[in-house]
């Protein structure tokens, strides 16, 4: 095996193997949450194998079989907006997101071998590679809600243009996704398109070796598609969730929730309740933005909509209660949707369909 390995860094591995280029999260202390310098190291490397005639496949993975990435450093984002310096946060997620499109646009085919937790700026790790491999310890959420904040890393973009989601339901479960920090199972993900294959053994390294010294082909072969999955959660409540979180006035859809009767309305209620009203609000009008836009115009709105609520008390709050503190007991400012203003809702709506600011390096 020719092996070359490429730039380094503490937690990202990054090497070139007979013509595949694999970076490893490898921070398992820490379920390889990522903080600005493994941002920065994901983005290299993706940087150095697009310039590489002799890579012709990367392939995104993990160390450890717990998490493959459980999110962003919004830890030491919240301690520098505390400051009242923002440009550390601000220069994060605009380096973030510019990773992230690097991914979704880069041009030889990309693999990400999902093994575990991936929640947050996780799935900007691997929702946006063009092959998306999981196992059966894997399961995927997005919870910004609970730490004021709003779904980020381009999957806005993502959760409203799911493959085999029926056209006529995708805003609507990608709000509900959005807004309720739903667990995807293993079934969800392979029912809705968020991944492709199914490695049933669950043997990682296998499935590496295979790329790595047979091909893409080769790795795939060991892995099953999504007719193997079993019955999807998602899949038997659809017209229920499209019904309900259909539109972009959150008042509404929270009216109909609030309304509604069963067992999967009371989950549903369940998972909303810690949530920041103003990330409610601003997800909905996010997520009908990001619908009928490209990628790129989806995480500039992002970026634009975080500096927004970032600048807000509920950001450090909800950041506390979740991880700091871990009391899961946050107080939110506004403290009900019922209590958001119209200037505050206008605010929003303007916010997301004129951002603000564009990156600094826009691929």
């Amino acid at each position: 095996m020719n092996t070359t390995p490429t730039s380094q860094s503490a937690d990202v591995r990054v090497e070139k193997l007979d013509g595949a280029g694999v970076i490893t999260l490898d921070r398992p202390k820490a379920l390889n949450a990522l903080d600005h310098g493994m941002i920065n190291a994901i983005a290299a490397a993706l940087d150095s194998f697009r310039d590489d005639d002799a890579v012709d496949r990367v392939l995104l993975c993990s160390a450890g079989e717990k998490a493959y990435c459980a999110g962003g450093d919004v830890r030491s984002v919240r301690d520098s907006d505390l400051t009242g310096d923002y440009t550390p946060g601000d220069d994060l997620f605009r380096d973030e997101y510019d990773m992230n499109h690097a991914l979704a646009t880069f041009p030889t085919p990309t693999v990400a071998l999902v093994d575990g937790i991936a929640m947050g700026g996780g799935l900007g790790v691997s929702a946006h590679a063009g092959v998306r491999v999981v196992t059966g310890r894997t399961w995927q959420s997005m919870p910004e809600m609970a730490i004021g904040f709003i779904t980020d890393v381009g999957i806005s973009h993502v959760f409203t243009h799911l493959p085999h989601v029926p056209e006529n339901s995708r805003v609507a479960l990608g709000v509900f996704l959005a807004t309720t920090a739903y667990r995807l199972t293993v079934d969800d993900l392979l029912w809705s398109g968020l991944a492709t294959h199914l490695l049933q053994d669950g043997d990682t390294a296998a499935f590496r070796e295979a790329l790595v010294s047979d091909g893409l082909d080769a790795a795939l072969a060991r892995t099953v598609g999504r007719d193997a999955a079993g019955e999807s959660t998602l899949a038997r409540n659809l017209d229920w969730i499209t019904a309900t979180f259909d539109g972009d006035d959150w008042s509404e859809i929270q009216r109909r929730v609030d309304a509604a009767e069963g067992d999967f309305a009371d989950e549903v209620r369940a998972m909303l309740a810690p949530a920041n009203p103003l990330s409610l609000v601003g997800a909905t009008e996010l997520l009908n933005y990001s619908a009928h836009v490209s990628l790129r115009r989806a995480l500039d709105a992002e970026f634009a909509l975080g500096c927004l609520l970032r600048r807000q008390p509920n950001f450090p709050e909800g950041v506390r209660a979740v991880l700091v503190d871990k009391d899961r007991q946050a107080t939110f400012s506004p403290a009900t949707v019922a209590e958001v203003t119209p200037e505050q809702r206008e605010e929003i709506r303007r916010t997301v369909a004129g951002p603000a600011a564009t990156p600094r390096n826009p691929r």
